[in-house]
């Protein structure tokens, strides 16, 4: 999902009832965009006690967070209209899946993991960036968009540098300047922090609107993201898929079903079959999405992981991520498209 491009559309009116809006409801977005978060908890507590995590990383990447990925198939390549307005752009799985075993076999495999599982952790922030102004745009939230950008990028970024700077002491090694760097953001970010927390505090104590649902959002976003990566750099490097299933366990839940209620709205309007093709006559019912998303992660993800543990065959199934997170950037444009303004009911 794209970070700064959730605004409003042009020429598209926000005007409607108040005080507080939602992307779909109440009771839904605090279900899935809010309150999915207590399930990575309920991981971590599952892990601490013991839980095998191979058994956890099983049902995470088979059910859950792979499907999240191949569903972006379901309104970009499955969409008639969707295809023709992406064109060449449809073929970027090529490269992605050849950049991997490239550098893998050129010696740099461990380089290429370490960018692998820092894309997909941007990734996840650029995600929780998009939900913030979707709640800014729905609330006719216009004040402090500096201080809520700041605060959130800062919130979710540094500690996955301290996660990469903890679990590679090479880097420091070789620029040793670096060992400062922690320290400086720690210092930085507190200063950052405690200025939102001063701004909330005087809204609510002069009466001025409260954006309940993004707060909402990031009460639980935040702390998740220092838990989850703090707790992952106890294991070393390999933290990152301890990490890695509690913070995408929340984003998957997210993504679920914002594409579900994007393809509903989407796909059902007059016309939707001629128009969009394959993926109209997909939306007859959530268990649909979600089988044609778990088989399309079955074939082009898990089985080629499993039957061809190879550093350079798993180098290569990283591009099926890669091309997840190049599509998102490019799809979820909400200010320049008004077909997805409207089918995210932000008209």
């Amino acid at each position: 999902m794209s970070t700064a491009t959730f605004q409003p559309a042009a020429g598209i009116s926000l005007a409607g009832p108040q005080p507080t809006r939602w992307i779909i409801s109440r009771r839904q977005d605090l279900t899935w965009f809010i309150g999915s978060g207590l399930i990575s908890y309920l991981a971590l507590s599952l892990m601490t006690l013991g839980m095998g995590v191979p058994l956890i990383t099983l049902i995470w990447f088979f059910g859950i967070d792979g499907p999240h990925v191949q569903s972006t198939i379901t309104r970009t390549y499955f969409d008639k209209e969707e295809r023709a307005r992406l064109g060449w752009f449809l073929l970027i799985p090529i490269p992605l899946l050849l950049v991997g075993p490239a550098m893998a076999l050129a010696g740099y495999g461990s380089v290429f993991f370490l960018f692998a599982v820092c894309w997909q952790q941007f990734h996840i922030v650029k995600q929780h960036f998009g939900f913030m102004m979707l709640y800014k745009a729905k609330n006719k939230d216009r004040a402090d968009f500096l201080l809520d950008r700041w605060f959130l990028l800062s919130s979710l970024l540094i500690p996955l540098g301290m996660f990469v700077l903890r679990t590679r002491p090479v880097i420091i090694q070789t620029v040793p300047l670096l060992a400062w760097l922690p320290t400086v953001a720690i210092g930085l970010y507190a200063m950052l922090a405690a200025g939102w927390l001063l701004r909330q505090a005087q809204k609510l104590r002069t009466g001025l609107p409260m954006n309940w649902p993004k707060l909402g959002l990031l009460a639980m976003a935040i702390p998740l993201q220092w838990i989850a990566l703090l707790y992952g750099s106890h294991f070393g490097p390999n933290g990152i898929v301890r990490a890695g299933i509690l913070l995408g366990l929340f984003h998957s839940f997210q993504y679920h079903r914002l594409m579900w209620f994007h393809n509903r709205n989407r796909y059902t309007e007059p016309g939707a079959v001629e128009r969009h093709g394959l993926a109209a006559h997909l939306v007859g019912s959530a268990a649909v999405y979600l089988a044609i998303a778990i088989g399309l992660n079955l074939v082009l993800n898990f089985l080629p992981s499993a039957l061809l543990p190879y550093e350079t065959a798993q180098a290569a199934v990283w591009g099926v991520a890669f091309t997840h997170y190049c599509m998102d950037a490019r799809i979820w444009h909400v200010r320049s498209d008004k077909g997805l303004a409207t089918a995210l009911r932000m008209a």
